[in-house]
């Protein structure tokens, strides 16, 4: 620890160390629990995109009806996403939870029973019916425990487990789908399914008996903490002009809802397009499936670094558009790059960990914004909204890439696509989306 360090730490009054523990407390409480969901829910989405290594072929499925499969959840998931989270905050976090997480658990077990595409493409629609307003409730639910100001980092660790399921995904997958093809007359690819889905119903299950609803219902808060979290969030309420009751209505007025659903959609167009086609991109230079599954770590390493650090730097200066910005633009140099270097595997990872950095990092930050302005009463409609614009890259990513793979041959132009969306992202960032717009607590960054 340096000087600097030392003098930061002494200067911060018994207060501030206070809710620095208090935070701290309520961090370690939640976040594993929640972290080891979004790992989960990431896998079970995503799993997809290695099965038809092997799905393709052993089905006789064609990209083109792979990439409908992996697109038609996201039309059940943005159907859903709005009245799940609406009802989540009716209900809670812990019966939400309960009842999405059991639910995608048993769709995604039953993919192992798909031969045709019609039932792929009906058990993808029912994952995405029941995985809807997963990871948009997770967010409201962070906006009941953290104010404003230490929310980016919260936000960072939650979508840090984002970034870490693809060290486990990889190699599961791979391990599974070489080691485990054949055993009992199932296929490799059925077992990836079956051994993915079901751990979500059990931890469903352990996110009802373990989480709180809220702080006044935490019975591992002390009377006085339970005051102070709830004192602390009604004062960064109130400094941010996110005050009074708001409707879904008054979400949907709400210009600045739809420019940040609109970064959204920009940034996941390049997560999900990266999350179903990397594997086949990272195949289609002489990987084996196994190989293919270890080289996909090394991106997802790179992108929690980036989550971590630019997340608690961006709540230390308090300022969310420039650190969005930046990271947007490295995430877009990324993809670029990984276009001039399509027949080395080593250089091509490195760029695409470059790309998964910014894309990270960037998501994080946006994520971070919307509690700035809006209500609790608001947060819920307005965060499901947000992340309704944004969830429908799901549906176009995976086929557009598709698309553009059978126009072209390749995946070059797919790449400077995804790139494109990314700076137009920070474009929008910076333009059309003032500090003056994310609360009177942002005005002077």
């Amino acid at each position: 620890m340096n000087t600097a360090t030392l003098h930061a730490a002494d200067a911060r009054t018994p207060a501030e160390t206070t809710d620095a523990a208090l935070f701290r407390k309520i961090t370690w409480r939640l976040m594993p629990l929640l972290c080891a969901c979004y790992v989960l829910n990431y896998l079970d989405r995503t799993n997809v995109g290695y099965a038809q290594l092997q799905m393709k072929d052993q089905l006789g499925f064609s990209d083109a009806v792979f990439g409908l499969g992996a697109g038609i959840f996201f039309i059940g998931y943005a159907v859903f996403e709005i009245p799940s989270n609406l009802m989540l905050a009716k209900i809670g976090v812990r019966a939400t939870l309960l009842r999405i997480m059991g639910l995608w658990g048993l769709a995604s077990a039953a993919m192992m029973f798909a031969t045709t595409p019609t039932q792929f493409y009906v058990l993808r629609f029912l994952i995405g019916v029941f995985e809807a307003g997963f990871a948009p409730g997770v967010l409201f639910y962070l906006t009941l425990w953290f104010p404003s100001h230490r929310r980016a980092q919260a936000t960072a660790l939650f979508f840090m487990a984002f970034g870490a399921a693809p060290i486990v995904a990889g190699p599961i997958a791979g391990l599974t789908m070489t080691y485990l093809d054949g055993v009992l007359s199932l296929r490799g690819w059925q077992w990836l399914f079956l051994l993915e889905g079901i751990p979500s119903v059990l931890l469903g299950v352990a996110a009802f008996r373990w989480l709180s609803n809220s702080p006044s219902q935490a019975a591992w808060l002390s009377a006085a903490e339970k005051q102070r979290v709830t004192r602390l969030l009604a004062e960064d309420q109130a400094a941010n002009g996110a005050t009074g009751r708001h409707t879904f209505g008054a979400a949907m007025r709400d210009a600045r809802v739809w420019l940040i659903g609109i970064m959204s959609f920009l940034i996941i167009l390049g997560i999900y397009a990266m999350s179903f086609w990397q594997p086949t991109i990272l195949k289609s230079m002489g990987l084996s499936v196994l190989q293919t599954g270890f080289y996909s770590v090394i991106p997802a390493v790179a992108g929690i670094a980036a989550n971590i650090v630019v997340g608690r730097h961006s709540d230390r200066c308090k300022e969310r558009r420039w650190h969005f910005a930046l990271s947007a633009v490295v995430g877009a140099a990324g993809l670029a790059l990984t276009t001039l270097f399509m027949h080395n595997a080593f250089a091509a990872v490195l760029c695409l960990a470059l790309a998964a950095m910014g894309i990270s990092a960037a998501f994080t930050v946006l994520w971070s914004v919307p509690g700035n302005f809006m209500s609790k009463s608001a947060a819920a409609a307005g965060i499901a909204l947000i992340s309704t614009i944004g969830g429908s890259a799901g549906l176009v990513a995976p086929m557009m890439v598709g698309a553009l793979k059978t126009l072209t041959g390749g995946f070059t132009l797919s790449l400077y696509v995804l790139s494109g969306a990314l700076v137009l992202s920070a474009l929008l960032m910076l333009v059309a989306l003032p500090a003056s717009a994310l609360g009177r607590g942002q005005a002077r960054r």
